[in-house]
């Protein structure tokens, strides 16, 4: 790339030097608007930049005419200036300029300089160009490689319509009036009916008629973009390069996601293969200790009593963290199935309460009074519902205070939810640690002595999502917690 740099200043040529080497552009200097003038004559520029004031003129006269010159009609024009004005910066516009900067912001130049490097660099794709004029479709064909493209060019439609169908393309151009049966908009309606990938390709049309109706029409054909005859180079690849680039980002994301999918598949695989394999020797293992712990003829010294309770602690842990982690893995993987259905929301609580009941005596915990009427019913898998109200009350057990209180709430949203609450007199949370608990294996502000996996809540959230319904968390610092259940009614 070759830049004209038009300034006075020996300062801020040095600036501008190492500003231009650092972006592999080659870059002539000038004092004055005569000696710039006389180099655009005599070279090609594809960068310039002028002061706005020089020993014998300013910028935007000096932009004015440069404009003036056929070559440098498109070509980007930055104005630097020391004064920040409104109306400068309007005046600088309208004469031609591309942009305006500020001596002193050297950063942004340069971001604006990477930038239109960018845009100059080859294109890379396939083209299928459609034109029935000799010399306009030569012309094209020769600018469009010229720039590194792929170009299959024809001048019917019904021979570039046969040539889409056997190969893939980035872009599509076509002229809309063309000699045939088929038209440039027929051929644009015959590719958009097309499943999948061959019918989303980007269409670029060329027309000659600059008509609101006319153009509007062309994108409700599916149209991505058009240009109007006469043909100028700088437009036609710049929308050329943007719905390239945009088709090929949009490709890119799709095989990312893709690849994302499988990944995540195969982690979701292997977790579950590995569980299984690991659950049958972990069974063994806390099968066989129970047996030397209990074995009347063999008993066991008490330092031995104590090393075989520890290793079965540590067995029920670990059977616990892959139990969590297969039901995640089934979850995830859509393995898992709901039979979602009427049911008493005071049978599912009160089966779930009776269960943790003596956990709750054995923990010294106050478990307070709750009603829940018998008519309402939800719409839910029970056995799931059943297992996240498991959760939540033993959570409500594990982190609650000494000689605490746990309370069930219920309360009726409207005729398509109701909530239902679980509250402790626990530890309590800060917001930041709120933020991070449906994070799996994270078990903030929790006492580290207090066994459990860090993933229970998580699992909580996605049966909720699963059955229709949500789980959410009120709390305060060493004020407990309630968790919320938002369930379907039926």
């Amino acid at each position: 790339m070759k830049v004209l740099i038009i300034d006075n200043s020996s300062l801020f040529h040095e600036m501008l030097e190492d500003i231009f080497s650092a972006s592999d552009a080659t870059a002539l200097i000038c004092d004055t608007a005569g000696q710039g003038m006389e180099k655009l004559k005599s070279q090609h520029f594809d960068f310039i930049c002028v002061s706005m004031y020089l020993e014998d003129g300013d910028g935007i006269s000096l932009t004015k005419t440069i404009r003036n010159t056929t070559a440098y009609k498109h070509i980007p024009i930055i104005l630097f200036t020391s004064e920040e004005s409104d109306d400068l910066y309007v005046d600088a516009l309208s004469s031609g300029v591309t942009e305006v900067f500020h001596k002193k912001d050297v950063q942004q130049l340069i971001n604006f300089i990477n930038h239109f490097a960018l845009q100059q660099q080859p294109i890379s794709g396939r083209v299928l160009y459609v034109e029935d004029v000799s010399s306009q479709r030569q012309l094209i064909t020769e600018l469009f490689t010229k720039r590194g493209l792929v170009v299959d060019a024809f001048a019917a439609a019904e021979q570039a319509w046969q040539s889409y169908l056997q190969h893939d393309y980035d872009l599509v151009v076509t002229d809309i009036v063309l000699e045939g049966s088929m038209t440039g908009m027929a051929l644009t309606n015959r590719i958009r009916r097309l499943d999948n990938e061959k019918g989303d390709v980007p269409i670029l049309a060329i027309t000659g008629f600059d008509d609101i109706s006319r153009r509007i029409e062309l994108f409700y054909l599916g149209v991505s973009d058009y240009v109007i005859k006469p043909l100028i180079e700088e437009e036609l690849i710049a929308r050329v390069r943007n719905l390239i680039q945009a088709k090929q980002f949009y490709m890119e994301s799709v095989r990312q996601r893709q690849r994302a999918e499988a990944a995540d598949n195969a982690k979701s695989e292997f977790l579950s293969r590995m569980s299984h394999e690991l659950r049958t020797p972990l069974n063994a293992i806390l099968g066989f200790s129970q047996l030397i712990m209990t074995d009347p003829e063999y008993p066991l010294a008490p330092i031995q009593q104590d090393s075989m309770t520890s290793i079965r602690q540590a067995g029920s842990h670990l059977l616990n963290l892959i139990n969590d982690i297969l039901d995640i893995s089934k979850i995830e993987a859509g393995e898992v199935t709901f039979d979602i259905k009427e049911a008493r929301l005071d049978d599912i609580v009160d089966n779930a309460v009776k269960q943790v009941m003596p956990t709750i005596e054995e923990h010294d915990i106050e478990f307070l009074a709750y009603s829940i009427p018998s008519e309402l019913k939800v719409k839910v898998d029970v056995t799931r519902l059943h297992q996240v109200m498991l959760n939540l009350l033993s959570n409500a057990i594990k982190y609650n205070s000494e000689h605490g209180k746990i309370q069930i709430l219920c309360k009726p949203l409207d005729d398509k939810f109701v909530l239902v609450g679980i509250k402790d007199t626990g530890f309590g949370l800060t917001e930041q640690q709120q933020a991070q608990l449906f994070t799996p294996f994270s078990r903030v502000g929790q006492n580290a002595g207090i066994e459990g996996t860090g993933l229970g809540l998580v699992i909580c959230r996605q049966l909720m999502n699963a059955m229709g319904g949500q789980i959410d968390l009120k709390s305060k610092q060493d004020q407990g917690s309630v968790f919320w259940l938002k369930i379907p009614k039926a």
